[in-house]
């Protein structure tokens, strides 16, 4: 059964694509409280109404091996989706902590510079 991992180190949010087919690319490192974790992941949190923070939340989560001795393990995901209108940032839960990183349209960046 997947668990949350310890602890999440770092989370870096982007969008790729196009202005049609924004696609929200998120990755996750994090410590595991043991070594050999499998099918680590991000698993999104589902909305029926999306949040007033504009943030997507996520869960860094894997399989536990049954016999492993207590040891602190590297481990890492990523996701890769549609991006919702609403969204302006993404949280990263794990037991002990959550981080949080925003989103920026890169086309939207382009435009600034060029009125400057």
């Amino acid at each position: 059964m997947s668990e949350l991992v310890r602890e999440i180190v770092e989370v870096n949010a982007g969008i790729d694509g196009d202005e049609e087919n924004p696609l929200l690319v998120v990755e996750a490192e994090g410590l595991a409280p043991t070594a050999g974790w499998t099918n680590v992941r991000l698993d999104p949190h589902v909305y029926i109404t999306p949040p007033d923070d504009g943030v997507q939340d996520f869960d860094l989560v894997g399989d536990r091996p049954a016999d492993a001795a207590e040891a602190l393990s590297e481990v890492e995901a990523g996701w890769e989706g549609p991006l919702e209108d609403w969204v302006i940032g993404v949280r990263v839960h794990a037991v002990d902590n959550l981080i949080e990183d925003e989103v920026y349209e890169p086309w939207d960046e382009d435009d600034e510079s060029e009125a400057a």
